[in-house]
């Protein structure tokens, strides 16, 4: 290969190498939040409980959904999937409660390849009917 021809062709993978990478740096990862109104009794175990149970009630019907991958009743967390990476597809979710609060907070992440939106807004008002048919005791 010639040297100019070579020195083109790196020139080149570099700027589209970049060109991802800055993709990447500058993308918004499609996400919703809402809150969930509790009873003040309602243990945070069963919180995540409720958690787990509707997301596998809507894995039967989307496999975007993630499962759990860390639970911390005592400091009232819980998150499915990989919630903290950036680049990642399919729903994952993070819920955060203060123990005897009467709301729990909830966050959804929904990106499919690209950072397209994979209906995070449809997503959690399927979540939050879910999760409040439980703790309720619906």
């Amino acid at each position: 290969m010639k040297p100019r021809l070579k020195a083109l062709t790196i020139i080149s993978l570099a700027i589209s190498l970049g060109g991802c990478n800055a993709f990447l740096a500058t993308a918004k990862i499609p996400t919703a939040s809402d809150h969930l109104a509790i009873p003040r009794d309602l243990p945070n175990q069963r919180l995540f409980d409720c958690a787990e149970l509707s997301i596998s009630r809507l894995s039967a019907t989307d496999s975007s959904w993630r499962e759990v991958t860390h639970k911390d009743s005592s400091n009232g967390v819980l998150e499915s999937g990989t919630f903290g990476d950036k680049n990642r597809t399919g729903f994952r979710m993070r819920i955060e409660r203060a123990q005897g609060a009467n709301q729990a907070d909830i966050t959804l992440r929904g990106g499919g390849p690209y950072f397209i939106d994979l209906g995070v807004t449809q997503a959690m008002k399927s979540l939050k009917t879910l999760l409040d048919s439980c703790v309720s005791g619906r």
